[in-house]
Formats: structure tokens, sequence, C-alpha cells
């Protein structure tokens, strides 16, 4: 049989293949099985969402009451900003336990998916949601996921294989982005490297003397 391949078979564009490319890196991240909603829906429900559309509505009822009657209006703002910092201080609080449950893993990331060791035995099919600390700033990106192979390991951990499920686009396109910038990042180190070396300097030397 020919491996040409057939022409009458799509081509895969760039930005499919984009999707597949691979980084190893050291990450901070948390990982961890779903809740049941979580499971059940593929995906992660974006609380800041659900807060953003509350704070909009609250915003027209309180502006037609300044009109009907301004007294409400004036006691609906002044539990709102009480509100607010309830909630600024809860979300505060959340953070400060979700940076403590994250490690640093050394992982194999791509657009679809990634591979880590863990000490945690996860099983194939389970729901998991993964979320990550991206250098330079910290940005945090939560990910459903779904563990695909489980592999035991002679220190007594185990090697994960996982797939992003049900990913937004958005979130892809970060990844991809990242990964194409890490990448250029760690070439640029090599190549930096490389020169550095006790050769290399002799080289660049005796070559300046001819």
């Amino acid at each position: 049989m020919s491996d040409t391949p057939s022409r009458f078979a799509p081509a895969q564009s760039a930005q499919d293949r984009r999707r597949f490319f691979r980084l190893d890196d050291h990450l901070q991240l948390s990982i961890r099985r779903a809740s049941a909603e979580e499971g059940a829906s593929g995906a992660r429900v974006r609380g800041s969402d659900v807060m953003l559309e509350v704070d909009r509505r609250l915003g027209v009822l309180i502006a037609a009451a300044r009109v009907q009657a301004p007294a409400v209006a004036e006691l609906a703002e002044l539990l709102n900003r009480k509100l607010d910092h309830v909630v600024q201080t809860l979300e505060l609080n959340e953070e400060l336990a979700q940076r403590a449950s994250f490690r640093e893993y050394a992982v194999n990331l791509s657009a679809c998916g990634m591979a880590l060791s863990c000490g945690e035995r996860f099983e194939p099919g389970e729901r998991l949601v993964v979320e990550i600390l991206f250098p330079p700033n910290a940005t945090r990106l939560a990910l459903a996921a779904r563990a695909v192979k489980i592999t035991p390991r002679p220190d007594g951990g185990y090697d994960l294989k996982a797939d992003f499920a049900g990913i937004a686009a958005d979130d892809q396109e970060f990844l991809i982005q990242y990964i194409m910038r890490r990448q250029s990042q760690l070439l640029q180190q090599m190549r930096e490297e490389r020169e550095l070396r006790p050769g290399a300097l002799a080289a660049s030397h005796g070559a300046s003397e001819t």
C-alpha cells in the first residue's frame, strides 16, 4: 500500500497542528477530582461571570429606584457595597487557600492535554480539574480534564496522562501562545549557554586574533 496521502484526505491546517505542539516545563499547578456538578457538565462554571451578571442587574434596579424611591436606592447601594466588601474578603481567603494547594510539577504540556508525575492515583476516565499558574504574572487557568492513562512509578507515585475536556477556544489559544513563547525562550537560553561554553569562547577568541 502506498504511503502517499490520499488527495481526497482533508489537509491539516496550521491552526490544527499548533494544538499538538508540546512543551516540557516546570509549572505551579493544582490537580483534583472534579465535583459532581463539574463532572456532569464537563467544564467549570466561571463564578466571575455569574457575579458580573448579578452586579449588572443590581445596577439597573438601583438606578430605577433612585427615581421612584431615593431612600430605598441609597439603602440598596449601601448594602451592595457591604456585600462587595464581604465577597472580596472571601475571594482573598479562597485565593490564599488555593495557592497553598499549588506545587511545582515537571509537566509535558500541549493545548490538548498534559502528562505529569503525581502522588495520588487517579482512575482512567475520571474527571479532574487542573488549575495552572502561568509565569510571569501567575495567570491562573482552570481546566476540566479527563484521566487517560495512569502508570505506577517505582518510587510509589504515578505517571498521569490527561486530556483537557471541553476546553474553550480562548483558553486553548492561551495555551498555544504560551507554549510557542516558552519554546522560543528555551531555544534562546540554549543558544546563549552554548556561546558561553569554554570551547566556544576560546574559538571566538582565536578567530578574533587571526
